[in-house]
């Protein structure tokens, strides 16, 4: 994860917790209810507030959220004191070793990282998948000329480049859209695979 974006969001992690807590991703939880089973276990990759592991837990999917921010999961242990949150990040999510999920959500954060680091973590994210799991990727870019907004990177992905190495692994790409996101109007690539 890159240190720049971390460090912004330990450093605003009260003001980004009052915005994401007045946001709802009612796309991705649709994708959610559409994709993933309810028997087996679900991983929230860049869980910030803990918002939507909660929401997972809440509607059935026993999950646990990782984000890289001591800032952002002293949020979410305070807001879901009863939810399971760990400190790590991509490209290792070192402590995940041995385990595997059905379900894996990666919303917000694949930008967050330096190009080089990009497929690593998203085969690292393959290999925490189980053979019959779902992976739903949600990605943005941004305007910003540096390909930062207010600290935090957002890395250029090129889609078609980012499918083709999903294609590449032996995945299929089983959904895939763009959306807007109406509030802050803002284009996210919306992306549900299997192994």
């Amino acid at each position: 994860m890159d240190k720049q974006t971390v460090d912004t969001y330990d450093r605003e992690a009260e003001h980004i917790a009052q915005l994401h807590s007045s946001l709802t991703p009612n796309r991705l939880y649709t994708l959610i209810t559409g994709y993933f089973t309810k028997t087996g276990n679900t991983l929230d990759v860049g869980c910030g507030i803990g918002r939507d592991t909660q929401w997972l837990n809440q509607n059935g999917y026993t999950a646990i959220g990782v984000d890289a921010s001591e800032g952002m999961l002293k949020q979410a242990q305070q807001l879901y004191p009863q939810v399971h949150f760990i400190k790590d990040s991509l490209p290792d999510l070192n402590s995940l070793n041995g385990q595997t999920f059905q379900n894996i959500l990666c919303s917000a954060v694949l930008m967050h990282l330096n190009k080089a680091n990009i497929g690593n973590a998203c085969l690292r994210l393959l290999a925490l998948l189980k053979p019959s799991g779902h992976l739903i990727i949600s990605i943005r870019g941004t305007d910003a000329d540096d390909q930062r907004e207010q600290g935090k990177l957002y890395e250029a992905i090129d889609i078609k480049a980012f499918k083709h190495f999903f294609l590449q692994q032996g995945c299929s790409i089983v959904f895939y859209e763009q959306d807007l996101e109406p509030a802050r109007q803002l284009i996210w690539h919306n992306f549900v695979i299997t192994p």
